[in-house]
């Protein structure tokens, strides 16, 4: 990834990252991330090794941990980092960790990794296309001849569809203080930079409320355009579960 500033804007926000997650079940999350790849995790060797690329506030790589599997976190913030260290020692959990983006993996590894994670809508901070293709030869270096790599994205076909400009959450309750908040979308279509602002609004205060903004900068992707670019980088689609109806999906691949 490029010098995008996305690594300020994630440390910037580390705290309400975990608001963003408040109210929720991350045991959940963590079951749910492993049933999904259950079929791939299960036929891994007992010395396989895994990288999550993204691993954000931790709950994938130490999902993959307590599944007992040998797995780095990476992730081109530091405060996400710290996340992840925070959150897999609250589980009495350990493993590596390590501050870079996808450019500074084939500095860090050889080819390693039986599997590599790129989750939580994480490629979408790529600045462009070219920088896009850059960051998956990135991840396609570190995997083993027949590894496989597992992207996770937003449906961004449906987002620019819809054009929502706006939207809410819940009231949510984090270290003894309240909140709300608001994503607003600032779209610009396919491969053109945009970007998400999400205000906070702490009303712990009933007199008062207070608002903490934040931005997150993306670049926006067609599903079948996505799918030409792994093509292109020697990838081979070996999973797919994209439909436009759908918020989210994951492409699985093959080295």
């Amino acid at each position: 990834m490029n010098n995008n500033n996305v690594d300020k804007q994630y440390n910037s926000m580390s705290y309400f990252y975990d608001v963003l997650y408040s109210g929720c079940d991350i045991k959940d999350w963590e079951n749910d991330f492993i049933n999904e790849h259950k079929d791939l995790l299960k036929n891994l060797e007992d010395n396989a090794k895994v990288l999550d690329s993204s691993c954000g506030n931790g709950i994938q790589a130490t999902a993959l941990k307590r599944y007992g599997i040998d797995v780095i976190g990476t992730d081109i913030s530091e405060e996400m980092i710290n996340l992840t260290k925070q959150y897999a020692e609250s589980n009495n959990l350990l493993f590596p960790t390590k501050q870079l983006s996808w450019a500074e993996l084939p500095d860090n590894f050889g080819e390693d990794f039986d599997i590599v994670f790129c989750y939580g809508n994480s490629i979408c901070h790529s600045t462009d296309k070219e920088d896009m293709l850059n960051n998956i030869k990135s991840l396609y270096k570190i995997t083993k001849n027949g590894g496989k790599i597992v992207i996770d994205t937003r449906n961004w076909d449906k987002v620019i569809k819809e054009n929502i400009r706006f939207n809410g959450s819940g009231v949510k309750k984090h270290l003894d203080k309240t909140y709300v908040y608001t994503y607003i979308w600032n779209l610009n279509g396919f491969d053109q930079r945009g970007n998400v602002e999400i205000v906070f609004i702490d009303i712990t205060d009933e007199k008062d409320a207070k608002c903490i903004p934040f931005r997150l900068d993306f670049t926006p992707f067609k599903h079948d355009e996505f799918i030409s670019r792994l093509k292109s980088c020697g990838l081979r689609v070996v999973k797919d579960s994209f439909h436009e109806s759908s918020d989210t999906y994951s492409v699985i691949l093959q080295k």
